[in-house]
């Protein structure tokens, strides 16, 4: 099995999962995105790659890939009470894609991946884009697959 079936399963795992969000632009450098598609956004960045030999001739390509979360808010009532609101909505978008990657058969090809592991999940972060105040996080997950090398 080819490592872009497991990322076209997460891409459209997480088009499932978040209908109404917009897709990143450029989920590596975040300031790249236009500021309308930031104020409810994901992104899927590929991280790094480790190789591990298994028993009975098999390797084991153990993939990274980072999942970004974008909100914008604007104030219009008091600054602390926007935080919180968005704050929450970040935490139920969290908690969606947690609950929907804990599992090999989550993405529709268990037969394909070994395991899922949740190797960091951020903090909610704060940033300015055009003037638009954001918060965005950031979940790392850990794929892997084995291939056999007979």
């Amino acid at each position: 099995m080819k490592i872009s079936t497991i990322y076209d399963a997460v891409v459209s795992k997480c088009i499932s999962l978040f209908p109404t969000k917009q897709r990143l632009h450029n989920p590596y450098e975040l300031t790249d995105n236009p500021e309308l598609i930031m104020n409810d956004a994901w992104g899927l960045k590929v991280l790094s790659s480790a190789y591990v030999e298994n028993e009975f001739c098999t390797l084991t390509n153990e993939r990274e890939f980072s999942l970004i979360l974008t909100r914008g808010f604007a104030t219009v009532g008091s600054k602390g009470d926007a935080f919180d609101v968005v704050t929450k909505y970040l935490l139920e978008d969290q908690n969606t894609l947690l609950s929907n990657f804990y599992s090999t058969s989550e993405l529709g090809i268990p037969s394909t991946i070994d395991q899922i592991e949740i190797v960091s999940i951020s903090g909610i972060n704060f940033m300015i884009n055009n003037q638009k105040s954001l918060l965005y996080c950031e979940i790392i997950i850990k794929i892997a697959m084995s291939e056999s090398l007979i």
